[in-house]
């Protein structure tokens, strides 16, 4: 190894983590059930509580728009969205 690239490596070494530094050296998370909830509420312009709602509770959307959009993005048909 050259003095240089000791150098280099020792210097890195003596750099002490911030927690900044921690966090942003994370990998991101994947949570696609999070991801899908929000992503549903900001194209239908509504909070995340009510896509849950309409998730675990079967509350239908009052807007038409809102079932098609979750339809398409479920690939699921506009009947079979819930249990009747």
């Amino acid at each position: 190894m050259k003095k240089s690239e000791k150098a280099i490596e020792n210097a890195t070494e003596c750099q002490k983590m911030t927690l900044r530094g921690y966090y942003d050296a994370l990998p991101d998370a994947c949570h696609p059930k999070t991801d899908f909830v929000n992503e549903v509420a900001i194209e239908a312009g509504v909070s995340v509580q009510t896509v849950r709602n309409w998730i675990r509770y079967g509350m239908r959307p009052s807007r038409y728009e809102h079932v098609e959009l979750l339809s398409r993005k479920t690939g699921i048909a506009i009947n079979d969205l819930w249990k009747d």
